[in-house]
């Protein structure tokens, strides 16, 4: 393994250092080449044991200053310590000590071991200067590492320059949202579903393995959306007894009423976990086959087209002292069979949804925002903007995942966005949309859901993410009670009012109230854009049945005009005569001929009453015996 090379020469190092310090500034002690012997193999031996320890527990990094050997700075001084207070006795001294006693013991004399010496003169001296060298490298050095690399303007500036970032003009909406794969399973509904199937092969899975609910990955599989999260160990006696775990659960993430799957047994079995022990674990199981040169950061278990099961890591490289990591490499680890394979960012397959881990997203953002448009020295805040939370992974369908940030600016009473940010799941290349500025966003949000009057029931807001609906910045709320979904929520991103959130028990129901919502509102409705294929229709009849109804805070007429197979939906924007139609009247009105289909209901684009005519001037008259005028309307019939 890599890491007994790694520990030998880490070892020789500390000892290179401890052994200059004995020599150079222990003089005036005579050199005894036996003693000096006896002390440098008993700390090799020491040290090497501890680098070894410290390489196999903690994995560190080899790369940034120093290479990353600043690690060895550990060993170092508890070497040093050790020859300060003569802790450590040389191994061959114990070894001559223990035979002594055993000679009295023969002999019949009492000869105990002898108390440890004072500290030689050398030993202090090394001590001394391996303290001296830590202190240097550890505080003087790495600090002047950190100032020279984050402090001060330029250097601010090459830090917010990190994310490669697009600036699109402030008339640039955000990229539309296919429907059909808005996520309506939030994480905690998701673990309640897969906890539900654990059990579901009849082998009793649960009582040796568990879903941890933060493991829960959205992701896309043959463009459709789920959360994949793996079996892991109840505790550590069942990871010591099984070299794997039997699989993973699948849930589907668009369609709450979908039975989630348990993948087990053959190929599904996984055989490295983060957090297992020993030589399970993950990433030690990646860091002991050789990728040491970098941060590996982000396990995400993600199925490829087929539902094999792999792990996605990122490899991190900084490139300011020790931060402005950037992605190097991405490392594609076999579950079942833990072999590996080495992609660059851009050649990564295409089933891969994500590298780019969130927490760097938020770090360059966080640098972006505080830094391109103030200086590093800003008390007053003035120009700087943050991210208002972590990132979302978005889908605008299901093969283009971004994350989605909004920014807010440094004030901590600001409650609406300056923008949002789309960022590249597979590069560091992001767009920064002002045109979503003044959205709601946090608690705002989460508060608004929460009071609509529909919700009667008082269910939980569980999640809400954003989406470009409609032409509309729009954030999608899910309800459930005890982790069970219940309903949706559909509500404006600019106009966050608990009367205008569209709740209904699924998402067709409150898109369509939506597009009711924005139509009534005189907001630019794009919902019943007309497709490539579609033709405008006319249809003119006679109305044999009308009756309003109430669609979350809409109201919506249903026409059944003769002669037609299908009931015509008209909403109250359209034409102001539509509450005084009645069975009898003649109407016409377009529709779009796609939609058209026995049995259905048709959305009407425009739409009148020809019955009701309209038109001609109002002239007041006065009313008989003087006094307050009275109205009488004087209708000019219509050409």
């Amino acid at each position: 393994m890599i890491i007994l090379l790694l520990a030998l020469i880490g070892a020789l190092i500390v000892m290179a250092i401890l052994s200059i310090g004995r020599l150079a500034f222990g003089r005036r002690e005579p050199f005894v080449a036996r003693k000096f012997a006896r002390w440098f193999v008993g700390y090799f031996i020491f040290n090497y044991l501890l680098c070894l320890a410290i390489l196999y527990i903690s994995e560190p990094a080899l790369t940034g200053p120093f290479g990353g050997w600043q690690w060895l700075l550990w060993p170092l001084v508890i070497s040093s310590i050790g020859n300060l207070f003569s802790i450590a006795r040389p191994l061959l001294g114990a070894m001559e000590e223990f035979s002594a006693v055993n000679q009295g013991r023969r002999s019949g004399r009492r000869n105990p071991i002898a108390l440890p010496k004072e500290a030689s003169r050398g030993a202090i001296a090394a001590g001394i200067f391996g303290l001296v060298v830590a202190g240097v490298i550890g505080l003087v050095v790495a600090g002047l590492i950190v100032v020279f690399t984050t402090w001060f303007d330029s250097n601010a500036k090459v830090l917010a320059a990190i994310p490669k970032i697009t600036i699109e003009k402030p008339t640039t909406p955000l990229i539309p949202t296919d429907p059909n794969h808005i996520v309506l399973v939030s994480q905690s509904v998701a673990s309640f579903k897969g906890q539900q199937v654990l059990g579901s092969n009849g082998q009793n899975l649960g009582s040796s393995y568990s879903l941890d609910p933060n493991s829960y990955t959205l992701q896309s599989i043959n463009h459709h959306l789920y959360y994949v999260a793996p079996l892991s160990y109840n505790n550590i006696f069942i990871n010591l007894s099984n070299s794997f775990t039997p699989g993973f659960v699948v849930v589907d993430a668009e369609n709450p009423q979908a039975i989630p799957s348990l993948h087990t047994g053959g190929s599904d079995t996984i055989a490295y976990l983060p957090g297992a022990l020993l030589n399970q674990d993950l990433i030690r199981h990646v860091y002991l086959s050789g990728y040491t040169y970098g941060r590996l950061v982000d396990p995400t278990l993600e199925l490829d087209d087929s539902f094999h099961p792999y792990w996605t890591i990122s490899l991190m490289q900084p490139t300011r002292g020790y931060i402005g990591d950037v992605l190097s490499q991405v490392l594609i680890v076999d579950a079942h069979t833990g072999d590996i394979k080495v992609y660059q960012p851009q050649n990564v397959p295409t089933w891969v949804d994500r590298v780019m881990p969130s927490d760097i997203v938020t770090q360059y953002l966080t640098w972006w925002g505080l830094y391109h448009a103030a200086p590093w020295f800003n008390p007053s805040g003035a120009g700087q903007q943050t991210p208002a939370g972590d990132p979302q992974l978005l889908y605008n369908n299901a093969d283009q995942p971004v994350w989605l940030v909004p920014m807010t600016s440094s004030s901590s009473n600001d409650q609406s966005s300056t923008g949002v940010f789309l960022f590249d799941t597979h590069k560091n290349e992001a767009h920064f949309y002002p045109d979503a500025a003044g959205l709601g966003i946090g608690d705002n949000v989460q508060n608004t859901f929460q009071s609509t009057h529909a919700n009667i029931l008082r269910y939980n807001v569980d999640s809400f993410q954003l989406y470009q609906i409609c032409g509309q910045p729009t954030w999608v709320g899910i309800y459930s009670s005890s982790s069970i979904f219940q309903d949706v929520g559909v509500l404006d991103a600019k106009n966050l009012n608990g009367g205008n959130v569209q709740f209904e028990p699924n998402l067709s129901a409150a898109l369509n109230d939506y597009k009711q919502w924005l139509a009534q509102q005189g907001i630019p409705n794009d919902c019943g854009a007309v497709p490539a294929t579609g033709t405008q229709q006319t249809v003119t009849g006679k109305v044999l049945r009308i009756s309003a109804v109430q669609q979350g805070g809409n109201t919506i007429y249903y026409i059944q005009i003769s002669g037609q197979n299908v009931i015509f939906t008209a909403n109250l924007s359209l034409s102001p005569k539509l509450p005084l139609v009645q069975p009898g009247d003649t109407v016409t009105g377009t529709y779009l001929s796609t939609t058209g289909k026995a049995g259905a209901t048709v959305d009407l684009k425009t739409f009148d009453d020809l019955s009701i005519k309209l038109g001609g001037t109002v002239t007041p008259t006065p009313s008989p015996g003087g006094g307050t005028p009275t109205v009488t309307p004087t209708v000019s019939p219509t050409p």
